[in-house]
């Protein structure tokens, strides 16, 4: 219960301190800044007169209003309890991008030398055209169809209109626009992903889409208040104005149906339901209809409930006998859709309260193999049940573009510069654990404890057995001397391995010594930088190249393969563990955090701290092939044998914020 409290609290306080909600604090105070200057130099009130008309006790402690405020509290507890996870949006957008393969037959990717920015704009606007498009559409519908409009009604019996109107809906509105915001982002984040993967970034301002930031700093809540502004005739044509939303909430008949769009108005003006505002026009707010009041909690939650059923029912007896009738038998169809759709929201809902505590989903970089062991083990332990869903490239992107409605609970990645970029959107919750800080060396984990590394992987030399003189290397620098000109192997430069090796080099000598490192592996290359580290053991097995650079658990897996032909690339090779009488060997991490949105963060934090306990710490070993974190937990035998090595202890965030710095000298060095 303290949790739940814990967390009520925080999703609360986070509508208001967070810039992707309607009402965070800045917008507020944006939008009472433009209605008092509209206030006092267009409608020529005074300074102290425009206060009191913006703050009139009539609107804000109106019973109108206050139900509003009760509506937010209360729908917060019935999110929380299951009805805001419904629908796993991510298994949506995998589906989605897994089919593109089908269609396509492979993976296809536009405009390779298109800039960064210029997707970063076409994925931004996209999602924004074909977002605000979805709402229009669903608002329309929840207004023609008299069963969505039995719950759609509790929006607009409102009589006084508030920023916090807008939280003012029956939770089954709430699903239906959660069903909404699945649909539109499985298609243009999958979409944008398969074509462009890692260059699809969202344009933000404060973590929220540049352009809703706009819209909501440029006064959107003053659509639900008694400030009228309108934009003129020809403005509101494009774009919706508050004076017009008002129009939509207007009891009046000759407003009823009018500017269903939420930010543009050419839907409504294609659509021919757009009404601009010509006039200040003295408004009454409601639905006009005397037989319907919400003045209650059970009018507000069951009422629709019911009206909704009768409208169902009504449409099957109407159905039944006018069966002939091929409108009826649509009418028909659609009802049973709608019943059916509702039921099955009932049943889920319910049984996602029921199991909340009980089930963890895992976003995934990792391959499912890598972790599957630590699920199991996990599983077996505590009877939790989790659900992984892997991707090689673009899950920050996913939840960037989900937000809160996220199914995520925890982010499992590989290299310290991916594991960063979680935390530098904003995606990883701030977790509280003494087992994770008593079991983490300072430098493995984050200041702000948003992400924690699980295991070390080295970046070792590999060399082949039949070359001589390659045994005697001892350090990275080593590899740039003129003999092994010919006799090198390696993997692009731009791979977030290699660039977090150059990355340390930048740390420990400046940019200048690693590009002339970076140079010198380049010359002595023996073909093309290509494949992962696997390849690199086999061209040293076929004779390719007589030296690479992998990590360390790319050999432990080729040593135990259960294919002949790559254990007998491990066994070709010997392993060297660089730098020993200087800065030592360079080390990265797989690591992971608690998602921000996580509906289940005592949970994942159980989890982490699982991570960096003796049995998984004894897994990452003996399976993986990776080093403990964990200092008190002695390293396998099976990675003792191939010999003790000293790590390079600089700290591990310094990868991520000298990336960019390595990535231009591989650019510049053309590796």
């Amino acid at each position: 219960m303290e949790i739940f409290i814990s967390d009520y609290l925080e999703l609360l306080g986070d509508s208001f301190f967070n810039p992707q909600k309607r009402v965070y604090i800045g917008y507020l105070m944006a939008a009472f800044i433009i209605a008092l200057l509209v206030q006092t130099f267009l409608n020529k009130n005074s300074m102290l007169s425009s206060i009191f008309t913006i703050f009139s006790k009539k609107i804000w402690l109106s019973n109108s209003a206050c139900y509003d405020y009760i509506i937010l509290l209360v729908n917060q507890v019935i999110m929380m309890g299951g009805l805001g996870r419904l629908i796993p949006k991510l298994a949506v957008t995998t589906f989605i991008f897994e089919y593109l393969h089908i269609f396509f037959n492979g993976r296809v990717s536009l405009w390779v030398n298109m800039p960064s920015w210029m997707i970063a704009v076409l994925f931004t606007l996209s999602l924004f055209l074909f977002d605000d498009l979805a709402k229009y559409i669903v608002h329309r519908c929840l207004h023609r169809c008299s069963t969505l409009w039995a719950f759609h009604k509790v929006h607009h019996s409102a009589e006084t209109l508030t920023p916090f109107t807008v939280y003012r809906t029956h939770p089954v509105e709430g699903i239906i626009f959660s069903l909404r915001t699945i649909v539109v982002q499985a298609i243009i984040v999958a979409g944008f992903i398969f074509f462009f993967g890692e260059r699809t970034e969202l344009v933000t301002v404060l973590g929220a889409n540049v352009i809703l930031f706009l819209f909501n700093t440029c006064g959107a809540n003053l659509r639900h208040s008694h400030i009228w502004i309108s934009y003129g005739k020809i403005i509101e044509h494009i774009l919706i104005s508050p004076a017009q939303h008002q129009i939509h909430h207007s009891k009046a008949t000759k407003h009823h149906d009018r500017n269903f769009g939420t930010i543009l108005s050419i839907w409504d003006w294609i659509g021919g339901s757009l009404c601009v505002a010509e006039k200040n026009e003295n408004i009454a707010f409601g639905l006009g209809e005397s037989s319907v009041t919400y003045n209650s909690l059970r009018a507000i939650y069951l009422n629709p409930c019911s009206e909704a059923t009768y409208c169902l029912l009504n449409s099957l007896k109407k159905a039944y006998t006018k069966m002939s009738n091929s409108v009826s038998v649509i009418r028909l169809s659609i009802s049973i859709m709608v019943f059916l759709v509702f039921a099955c929201f009932g049943f889920v809902g319910i049984a996602e309260t029921a199991t909340k505590s009980k089930v963890l989903n895992v976003y995934s970089h990792r391959q499912p193999f890598l972790i599957k062991p630590f699920i199991d083990a996990y599983s077996a332990q505590t009877g939790v049940k989790v659900n992984i869903v892997y991707a090689s490239k673009g899950l920050a992107q996913r939840l960037q573009a989900e937000g809160e409605r996220s199914p995520a609970d925890l982010v499992l990645t590989v290299d310290m510069a991916r594991l960063n970029v979680y935390a530098d959107k904003n995606l990883l919750y701030p977790v509280v654990s003494d087992i994770l800080k008593a079991n983490i060396p300072e430098h493995l984990r984050d200041s702000k404890n948003r992400w924690f590394a699980f295991s070390k992987r080295a970046r070792v030399i590999v060399v082949a057995k039949r070359a001589k003189d390659a045994q005697l290397i001892k350090n990275y620098e080593d590899l740039v001397d003129q003999k092994w000109s010919g006799r090198l192997c390696a993997r692009p430069g731009s791979h977030v391995y290699n660039r977090a090796l150059i990355a340390s080099f930048i740390n420990i000598n400046g940019v200048s010594v690693a590009e002339a490192w970076s140079k010198g592996i380049v010359k002595n290359l023996a073909r093309r930088p290509q494949g992962n580290d696997r390849a690199q053991v086999k061209a040293i097995y076929e004779g390719v190249c007589d030296i690479a650079i992998i990590n360390n658990y790319y050999f432990g897996k080729l040593k135990f393969s259960e294919k002949s032909i790559q254990r007998k690339w491990a066994n070709s090779v010997n392993l060297i563990f660089p730098n020993q009488s200087n800065r030592g060997t360079h080390i990265n991490i797989s690591g992971g955090g608690v998602v921000k949105y996580s509906k289940n963060k005592a949970e994942a934090i159980r989890f982490l701290e699982f991570l960096t306990q003796e049995k998984a710490q004894n897994l990452y070993g003996s399976i993986n092939f990776e080093y403990p974190v964990n200092l008190k937990i002695p390293i396998p035998k099976e990675l003792m044998s191939w010999g003790a090595f000293k790590e390079d202890k600089m700290p591990i965030i310094r990868i991520a914020d000298l990336a960019p710095d390595a990535q231009k000298v591989i650019d510049r060095v053309g590796w």
